[in-house]
């Protein structure tokens, strides 16, 4: 069983997955990986320099995120990166993200901690509402993974959808 935690500083989801952690890992170290279960589009810049999205990204790394089938799109940087070990970034102004990844018992535990920032204001909404979204897409991810299903809506606009 996982260890799942939340309070209003932080939080924590972990679970599962029936693949090796190399293969885990280049979903969540890779430009690439991450738009199969995340996001729309990715960009890593290193010292300027736009990275391979195949290529795994490093400490340092500046990206800019896209949503899938939406109008957002976020800006960060990449705090941490140990190839199939740990990949932490930066989350909005407000948030840090770390995302580990080990072998437990046959199977690849993946852990995501979300934390404030040092000397962020607290935005409840915003916690409450990364710690809901961070759980569907570690759904999704495990879809992905093991059954080759991706769980977002791209056949149609979300606004559209919630307006029927």
């Amino acid at each position: 069983m996982t260890e799942n935690s939340f309070n209003m500083q932080s939080f924590r989801h972990g679970i599962y997955l029936d693949k090796p952690v190399e293969e885990v890992y280049k979903l969540i170290g890779t430009g690439n990986g991450l738009t199969k279960w995340f996001i729309g589009k990715s960009v890593y810049k290193h010292n300027g320099a736009i990275r391979n999205d195949k290529e795994y990204v490093q400490s340092g790394d500046e990206f800019k995120w896209e949503w899938l089938e939406k109008d957002l799109s976020i800006d960060g940087k990449v705090l941490e990166a140990e190839i199939n070990k740990i990949f932490q970034f930066t989350f909005g102004g407000s948030f840090i993200v770390t995302l580990t990844v080990k072998e437990d018992k046959g199977r690849t535990l993946f852990t995501l901690n979300q934390k404030y920032s040092p000397g962020a204001k607290s935005n409840d909404f915003a916690h409450i509402n990364c710690c809901v979204c961070w759980a569907f897409f570690i759904t999704n991810l495990k879809s992905v993974i093991e059954f080759g299903n991706d769980l977002r809506e791209t056949l149609i606009d979300n606004e559209e959808l919630v307006n029927r």
